[in-house]
This record gives C-alpha cells, sequence and structure tokens, in this order.
C-alpha cells in the first residue's frame, strides 16, 4: 500500500512513502523528527526538555549558574523516551558543571562570581539526527544584605549549536525497486546535512532565604534572544528548489519559581512551578519535592517528588504528563530518576510510552542548610 506525505515546511521534502511491516518504526521516527527539529510553527516551541529541571537550572535560567553554597557542581543527565515504540528510542543528554567564586571579606556581605560550561545532546537514533550544543554560562551575585540572606543574580549563557542528518538512513518512494527494497538514487533535493549557528540565553534570580530555614527563589530567563535559522535549506542554491529557505525559532520565555520548609522534623517540603512560552506554545510544570533526613552525620536525604505538566494544543490547554521522582543525596552526592507518564498515552494506545531519566549530580564542599534552590 502506498501512501503520500506531504509538507512543505519540513527541512526536506518527503513526496511518498511506502508502508511496510519494519517501516511503522521509521514513520514513528519521522513523526519524532518533524516534533523536533524542522519547518512548521508549531516546531518553533521545541526545546531539550528534562523532568529533573533543577539538577542543572542553567539549562532554563544561566544566571542560576553557582546558585547554591558549594564550591562547584557537576551534573549528568540522560533521558530516554518513546522506549516502547521504537527499537532505538529519542535520547537526550546533559552534561554540565559550574563553579561559584565568593569575594569579600564578610561572609554575611559577600558577592559572587559564578562560571559554567553545559554540553545538550538530542539524538534520533534511528535517522541519526542530533542536535549537539556546547555553552559558556556566567553569573554574578549581588548580595543585598538585611536580616535574611538574600541575592540578586543575572547571568547568560553564550554557545553553538549544531543539527545533522544522516541521509542514508532515509527512504523515498523513487528508491522503492518495485519488489521488496529501496535500492535507486532518490531525486529529492537534499540540502547540506550539518550546519552550526550560535545561541544567547539571558535570566535574572532572586535568592532569599530566612534564618528559620524557609528559602524562596524566584526568576526569569529569555531563551534564543537572537532567533537563529534552524532551516537545513538556509544556504540552498539550486533553482529546482521552491520552498522556505528561513526558519527562525521563537523566543522562550521562562518563569519559575520554587519555595523550600520544613514541615516536620527532618522532612522538608519544596513547591516549585516552571513556565514556558515559547511562540504560540505555552507549557506549565509544577508540582512538590520532598526530603527526608536519614543521618545528620552523612548528610544523607531521601528525596521523592510527584509533578504535573499542563500545555495547550490548539487553544486548548489539557493536563499532559505526570512525573514521579525519587531520588538519594549522601555528603553532598545525589542520583535522581523520574519517570513520566503521558495521559494521553494512557488513553489511546495500547502500550505505556513511558520517559526515564537519570540524573548524578556531585557537589563540592556542599552545605545544604544554606541551598538556596530545589536539588532535583
Amino acid at each position: 500500500m502506498n501512501k503520500k506525505i506531504r509538507s512543505g515546511k519540513l527541512g526536506f521534502i518527503w513526496n511518498r512513502w511506502v508502508f511496510r511491516k519494519n517501516t511503522i518504526p521509521y514513520l514513528i521516527g519521522l513523526l519524532l523528527i518533524i516534533s523536533s527539529a524542522f519547518h512548521s510553527e508549531e516546531l518553533r516551541s521545541q526545546d531539550l526538555l528534562f523532568t529533573q529541571k533543577y539538577a542543572n537550572p542553567t539549562n532554563f535560567n544561566p544566571s542560576m549558574a553557582g546558585v547554591y553554597d558549594a564550591l562547584y557542581r557537576i551534573t549528568v543527565q540522560h533521558r530516554t523516551q518513546w522506549n516502547s515504540v521504537l527499537n532505538h528510542p529519542y535520547k537526550s543528554y546533559g552534561l554540565s558543571g559550574d563553579a561559584r567564586l565568593e569575594i569579600g571579606r564578610d561572609r554575611n556581605q559577600m558577592d559572587a562570581f559564578s562560571i559554567g560550561l553545559i554540553f545538550l545532546s538530542d539524538k534520533v537514533d534511528r535517522f541519526d539526527f542530533s542536535m549537539t550544543q556546547i555553552s559558556l554560562a556566567g553569573a554574578f551575585h549581588k548580595n543585598l544584605g538585611g536580616e535574611h540572606t538574600n541575592y540578586l543574580s543575572a547571568g547568560l549563557s553564550l554557545g553553538m549549536r549544531q543539527q545533522n542528518i544522516n541521509y542514508e538512513n532515509l527512504r523515498f518512494q523513487d528508491m522503492f525497486d518495485g519488489t521488496s527494497d529501496f535500492t535507486f538514487n532518490t531525486s529529492e533535493i537534499l540540502p547540506e546535512n550539518n550546519f552550526s549557528y550560535p545561541d544567547l540565553n539571558l535570566g535574572i534570580t532572586f535568592s532569599h532565604r530566612q534564618r528559620n530555614g524557609i528559602r524562596f527563589n524566584a526568576g526569569a530567563s529569555i531563551l534564543h534572544v537572537l532567533r537563529p535559522d534552524l532551516s537545513f535549506y538556509q544556504n540552498e542554491d539550486n533553482p529546482a528548489y521552491t520552498g522556505e529557505d528561513e526558519y527562525l525559532i521563537n523566543r522562550n520565555f521562562i518563569g519559575h519559581a520554587s519555595v523550600e520548609t520544613e514541615v516536620f522534623p527532618r522532612f522538608w517540603l519544596s513547591p516549585r512551578a516552571v513556565a514556558s512560552f515559547h511562540g504560540p506554545h505555552h507549557s506549565l510544570f509544577f508540582g512538590t519535592g520532598s526530603r527526608l533526613l536519614i543521618s545528620d552525620s552523612r548528610a544523607s536525604f531521601l528525596h521523592f517528588g510527584l509533578f504535573g505538566r499542563v500545555t495547550n494544543r490548539l487553544d486548548e490547554y489539557k493536563f499532559r504528563d505526570l512525573a514521579l521522582l525519587m531520588g538519594f543525596e549522601i555528603e553532598g552526592i545525589r542520583l535522581g530518576l523520574s519517570y513520566d507518564l503521558s495521559l494521553d498515552d494512557l488513553r489511546h494506545y495500547s502500550q505505556r510510552q513511558g520517559i526515564f531519566e537519570l540524573s548524578i549530580t556531585i557537589m563540592g564542599e556542599y552545605t545544604n542548610e544554606n541551598d538556596l534552590c530545589p536539588q532535583f
């Protein structure tokens, strides 16, 4: 059976698709690519997404680099989705490190500088489609003084992104030999399969810690300030190509807030929310984390969390995802595991297409009692 697929806004034109049993994973992979890299208005609100946002908050707000009471922080994150549908699932990776340098003699009046390095990667193995980013982040934390601890932070991150796809793993109808394989060359106009562009993010954060232990953190950021061109066709000079050759990503405006307080002896609650306004697409991630002190001598905690995500689709807001978090912390080393359950998938699919995420964080000379934001 032949089915025709057209999309004039795709990074390259898919004219026809030959369906066979083993092409279903290709189709699902194609849909993943469409939802993460190429040409449509909806695509302009796609950013790399992690559930354990505060494991590396510099990803969504560069001024959060160094918002902790430690010398440095190193975080590794790995996220896998569509594992039950694809043999080669969609994968996201994050590796970051930042360091804090305090300035001044009076500890209660010290300002601080922070600098960090961020590496991010998204990949669809079926098509060898990937996005890789490396950025340098910097922040300044001004101590506002007063009876309690107050900091106003401003930061930026500047980096390069590269997008790449391997055309050898793609199949078009004019490649079909009429029997059972794709052996012919395609006549599709395919641009260069990789390109790079700069990306700039800005952010501010206010952090407050009272003497009774209550902590408050709130901030705002703008991602993709330069609105880079994401089109693979931006340098296409083939006169036969008549499609779009420019695709500017929308800026992503993010606001976030969190509070942590000890509700019982040795037990803390940390409600938080992160809102994103990325072009026509909006999302609200909210919920609460908690931590239970196991051992004072080794500063060990158990972490638990329950979160939800609301997004809009065709001007309709719906509760889309539910996320569960478990974590363990000992002497500044944290291990977090979360599972996202798509509520849409439960209604429409027989296979539950959950998302697993793992994070490992190492804090240098860490004092958790003086931390200024959530840990996961």
